[in-house]
């Protein structure tokens, strides 16, 4: 075999196997949660969830009945039923850069931790406290009913926390059973 073609089939090989390397998925994709990304106002359905982020707010302080909480809140508000069989909204996290946040257990009247009934939508909201010196334009609301999100769908929807005004005091809607 002649010299040059040895050293061309050894650049092909070295080149194909470095497109090869490229196109392999990293270690962890194969656990991967299954994404379903919407708008806020926008039904996002999953395999067994069912969310519509209605609203967005900013506050100094969060009321919920006689509880309240200074801080730098945001709170979502969102209607929310599972698809298949009762669950309840397991996992809510704000990742904002490399750090994410997960909606406050303090306030008893959050649909955080509560259960759906499928089908059937609640209305009400979930509050994430965060840092005092936060500077980030925008953040993703992931929504599960497994805390375990591996393997099941996540609903996601873009947060742009700069839009959104700050105010005083912001309470959190009631859990309800949402109207049509």
């Amino acid at each position: 075999m002649k010299r040059w073609l040895s050293w061309t089939l050894g650049v092909v090989f070295v080149v194909g196997a470095w497109l090869v390397a490229l196109a392999t998925p990293p270690e962890d994709a194969r656990e991967a949660p299954f994404t379903v990304t919407a708008s806020v106002g926008e039904e996002a359905t999953g395999r067994d969830i069912v969310a519509t982020v209605e609203g967005l707010r900013r506050a100094d302080t969060v009321t919920d009945g006689a509880w309240s909480a200074e801080g730098n809140w945001l709170v979502v508000d969102l209607s929310i039923s599972s698809r298949v069989s009762p669950r309840t909204l397991a996992h809510a996290t704000l990742q904002i850069g490399d750090r994410t946040f997960a909606a406050t257990e303090r306030a008893d009247g959050s649909l955080y931790q509560q259960g759906l009934t499928a089908g059937v939508p609640r209305s009400g909201s979930i509050a994430f406290e965060l840092p005092a010196d936060l500077e980030a334009e925008t953040a993703v609301l992931r929504l599960a009913t497994l805390s375990d999100v591996r393997l099941d769908s996540v609903v996601e929807v873009a947060v742009p926390l700069s839009e959104i005004e700050r105010s005083g005091e912001a309470e959190l809607r009631p859990r309800e059973w949402a109207r049509p």
